[in-house]
């Protein structure tokens, strides 16, 4: 529809061409009560023409119709007749134009019709402007030459909008055939690409437009089929990147279980070589305190020892002091046994001078009986105390010997203790400074614990986000196997992975 503006445009454009001005224009509404009165038999020439032609009596269905569109007219032409020719007329008259379109009418039979109405109102114009008896003729004769050359204008009008409309008509149908032609053409590539979209949309990145299409759609051809081509090639490379994100995922997913597994087992082994580690520490911690007592002992030991190879001394000495009373108490028993010789000796001269005396020496030779049986016996108890003290002697001489050897071991023992004294007091030094770095090892290793635990923490932590990770890789793959990627994208990736490499 036109804007009011460019309504009013083309109406001055038309009125101005047709010369219609102001002072025509009041020369029409001068006319308007004779075309008022005019109108209505003009209308009726018209219409009852309309009604007998077989081509536009098909317009109107009843006499009732009829009565109805004169009546329309008749507004339409007072319209005119007045000479207020604005928008509200143009907007009246393009109503007429749409409907006549509407309903089929063509041109040649409005203008026909026209024809007949401005000869009827040119009859009536000149009629009333030639009164009289004398002019009657006159009138008539002009009335009927304007009426032909209306009629031969209209006529003229009619094959000359006829033949624009039919130009027109031609050019709509060879337009209307390149439009169905085009159609055809755009149907052809529609249906080609909704085929290709469908299987598109199914994830089939193989899916292009094979069937040639009309040249003003072979660039959309290629251009589609270039695209398809080059999204196959993008998710072969998304399909190939997924494969190995997820390879990745999975490796890492392993690794960190290990590591997870690794680590749980060394914070567990940390835990356990922090608590031997605590019970090292007290084992050391008490170990040097023994070693001190230990040392203490020894010290103690080796002035024992010092003291016992004095008193080894002494009863060596003890010892050589018997070793001197035996062999004097041996020389008094051969003293005492060669008196018991002599007093033997003597006892038997006496007995055989008592045998000489006969009765006289009887008392005297049992005297000298008892006296020579009292030296066998002292001589026999000398000889047994002389072995007695010979096998006492051999005794102390043992005894004296074994205390000697007793003494040199003591004497080493001695020197042994003393120099495991100085060995117990370095090891005890040991152990004090081991007892030490026992602590600082159980501290770092309590600290290393502490640190072991916050990573196995990190660890789980770690693990879950590469499982998730995982998780994302795997819906990823779900997610591009769904799409179908051709031969030629999957050698293209290898191509890329080629070069990469």
């Amino acid at each position: 529809m036109n804007r009011p503006s460019q309504t009013s445009h083309d109406l001055h454009d038309r009125l101005n061409f047709l010369g219609l001005d102001p002072e025509q224009r009041a020369k029409l509404e001068a006319l308007s009560p004779l075309v008022r009165k005019s109108i209505s038999p003009a209308l009726d020439v018209f219409y009852n023409k309309a009604k007998s032609h077989p081509q536009t009596a098909r317009f109107f269905s009843s006499d009732a119709h009829i009565r109805h569109a004169k009546q329309r007219q008749e507004i339409h032409w007072e319209r005119l007749g007045s000479g207020r020719i604005d928008d509200s007329y143009v907007e009246a008259v393009t109503t007429i134009g749409r409907t006549h379109a509407r309903l089929g009418l063509e041109p040649r039979w409005y203008i026909g019709g026209y024809a007949l109405i401005v000869e009827e109102l040119i009859k009536s114009i000149v009629k009333d402007e030639l009164k009289g008896f004398l002019k009657d003729k006159q009138a008539t004769r002009l009335s009927e030459n304007l009426s032909v050359i209306v009629k031969a204008a209209m006529l003229d009008m009619d094959y000359s909008i006829s033949t624009y409309l039919e130009a027109q008509a031609e050019q709509r149908a060879e337009a209307e055939r390149a439009r169905e032609a085009l159609e055809a053409e755009q149907e052809q590539a529609l249906a080609a690409l909704d085929q290709a979209l469908s299987a598109l949309s199914q994830g089939d990145l193989t899916a292009e437009i094979d069937v040639p299409l009309s040249p003003k759609f072979e660039q959309l051809r290629q251009n589609y089929n270039n695209a398809v081509a080059a999204l196959g090639v993008a998710f072969a490379d998304i399909v190939h990147e997924a494969n190995q994100a997820a390879s990745e995922a999975r490796q890492l997913s392993s690794a960190t279980d290990d590591m997870a597994k690794r680590t749980e087992q060394q914070a567990s082994a940390l835990e356990e070589t922090a608590a031997a580690l605590e019970q090292i520490t007290t084992v050391t911690h008490q170990t040097a305190e023994r070693s001190k007592e230990a040392r203490d002992a020894v010290s103690v030991s080796a002035q024992e020892a010092q003291r016992s190879r004095k008193i080894v001394e002494d009863a060596v000495q003890a010892m050589d002091a018997i070793e001197d009373s035996s062999r004097k108490i041996t020389q008094i028993i051969g003293v005492i046994d060669e008196i018991s010789f002599q007093t033997n000796l003597l006892a038997l001269n006496a007995g055989v001078e008592a045998a000489r005396a006969g009765e006289a020496g009887k008392g005297f030779a049992v005297v000298a009986q008892e006296v020579r049986e009292l030296a066998q016996r002292s001589a026999s108890a000398a000889k047994e105390i002389k072995q007695l003290i010979d096998r006492s002697s051999q005794d102390v001489a043992t005894g004296v010997s074994l205390v000697n050897r007793t003494g040199e071991a003591l004497r080493k023992i001695g020197d042994q203790v003393e120099a495991v004294n100085q060995h117990i007091a370095a090891i005890a030094t040991a152990s004090e400074e081991q007892s030490t770095g026992v602590r600082e090892i159980n501290s770092a290793i309590n600290n290393m614990d502490q640190m072991t635990q916050r990573n196995a923490a990190m660890v789980e932590e770690t693990n879950a986000s590469t499982q998730n990770m995982r998780g994302v890789a795997e819906h990823l793959i779900g997610l591009v196997q769904r799409f179908k990627v051709g031969r030629r994208a999957s050698t293209t990736t290898q191509h890329r992975n080629a070069r990469a490499a």
